[in-house]
């Protein structure tokens, strides 16, 4: 399957993904991919942009190209035609290049790490040392949960850009946390970012 991936970034080709945990899909396009991640520009079921997002590539049950569907929902997606946000991967290493441009642009991100039983989260990545993930969290109501360090090897699953992150960062600036800009936001006075709260002992 990874090399069926690599043959379809940069194309023009939509696939639909189906994961072997949930039993869901996604569909879009392959943007970058290694032996382990596949980097993908999703589309919304009504044909609209829906982020960007990292999968393992072991956690994929099967994968659809080319079928009627996908044609037709490309078709609208390209009627829409939205500026999309940049995403920056290397072939190198598709997850770690997904995780720092995520900290580099400060962008709000949706995780499900764990095999057995998937976690779900959400927050920004403050750091990266080596395999491990420091994340600063929100709740389910957009306010600051703490932070927690992930081992990128239970990463499953990471994602940015969609409507789930853009409904989740404009409610933390409701309720006075960062705004999507890094205003301020309307509740109170914008969270200033704490970086490396954790203190990696040998620092990035």
């Amino acid at each position: 399957m990874t090399e069926i991936f690599r043959r379809l970034r940069g194309t023009a080709t939509p696939v639909a993904v189906y994961y072997k945990m949930t039993g869901g899909f996604c569909v879009g396009f392959v943007r970058e991919a290694d032996d382990e991640f596949v980097a993908m520009e999703l589309i919304s079921p009504g044909g609209r942009f829906d982020g960007y997002h990292c999968i393992r590539i072991e956690e994929i049950l099967k994968l659809d190209v080319g079928t009627p569907y996908l044609e037709n929902l490309v078709k609208v997606y390209r009627h829409y035609d939205e500026t999309l946000p940049p995403l920056k991967v290397s072939a190198k290493g598709v997850l770690e290049s997904f995780v720092d441009f995520a900290e580099r642009s400060r962008k709000l991100c949706t995780l499900e790490v764990g095999f057995d039983s998937l976690e779900k989260i959400s927050g920004y990545v403050t750091d990266r040392d080596w395999n491990i993930v420091q994340i600063r969290l929100l709740d389910e109501n957009g306010r600051p949960a703490g932070y927690t360090e992930v081992d990128a090897e239970a990463i499953v699953y990471i994602g940015m850009d969609s409507e789930f992150e853009k409904y989740l960062e404009i409610l933390s600036s409701l309720n006075g946390g960062d705004a999507p800009d890094g205003k301020e936001g309307k509740g109170g006075k914008g969270r200033k970012e704490d970086r490396n709260i954790l203190s990696f002992p040998s620092g990035k």
